[in-house]
Order: structure tokens, then sequence, then C-alpha cells
């Protein structure tokens, strides 16, 4: 996996980051398998310890609140998981309306537009097609 500043915030950042993270995952009431990896990879990108990882996943039975969380990070940081909740939100093929409708939170609270929301559901759409492209060029 690529490098990613976010590798650089503290623990407790990059706790509140998987954390929206599970939260827009069990916004539509279920976990998938496809959302549950994602979220993995994602945490383990920047290098959250797998302690803190399991006491993470567990979030999904009791999911923190947005507000709550949204009030203790910046816009930069919020950028960040806005970015990676619409890459979970798409990986099992659906973006949910209750996902949706914590994505566009996140969007609200860093101040991202509609137009730079669509850029970015765009960018996660023409980055799963370049995954799945390679599935067709080895026949799989």
């Amino acid at each position: 996996m690529f490098t990613d500043p976010l590798g650089d915030c503290s623990p407790g950042d990059k706790r509140i980051y998987a954390s929206i993270l599970v939260l827009v995952a069990s916004a539509d009431g279920e976990l998938v398998r496809e959302e549950f990896c994602a979220i993995e990879a994602l945490m383990g990108r920047i290098l959250i310890h797998p302690e803190a990882r399991i006491d993470i996943s567990n979030l999904i039975n009791d999911p923190p609140d947005l507000e709550e969380l949204l009030i203790t990070i910046d816009s930069s940081l919020i950028k960040f998981v806005l970015r990676d909740a619409a890459l979970v939100a798409a990986v099992d093929g659906d973006y949910d309306a209750a996902e949706l409708k914590v994505i566009k939170r996140l969007a609200t609270a860093a101040g991202v537009k509609d137009n730079t929301l669509k850029e970015i559901f765009d960018w996660v759409n023409s980055g799963l097609a370049w995954h799945h492209q390679s599935l067709d060029i080895l026949g799989l």
C-alpha cells in the first residue's frame, strides 16, 4: 500500500480516523467482509497497533457518536476520513443511504463542496475499476 500523510498523525487522531470509518461501515446496520477488509487495510497502512485495531473493530457493536468525534479533530483530518470513508462505503458495490448520510456530514464538517465530493466518488469508482481491471488482464 502507498504511504500516506496520515501515518504521521498522533495515535489519538488515528483512532478517531478509524472509528469514523467503522461508523460509516456500520451505518447501514451491517458490516460486510469487504468493508471490514478495507478498514483493516487502511488501519494497517497508517500503522495502528494490532491491539488498538481490535478495540476499534469492536466499535461495530457500539458505534461512537460522530458529532463527538468531529469536535476533536481538525478539518484536514476530516478530509482524509472523508476520502477513505467513500472508499469503505463503496467496496461492497453499493452506497447505502445511511452511509451517504455520514459521508455528507463529513463533507460538511470539512467544508467540502458537492462538486469536490463528486470528484471523490469518481476517484473511488476509477480506483475500483483500475483494481478490477487486473482480474480481466489475468483472466480471473
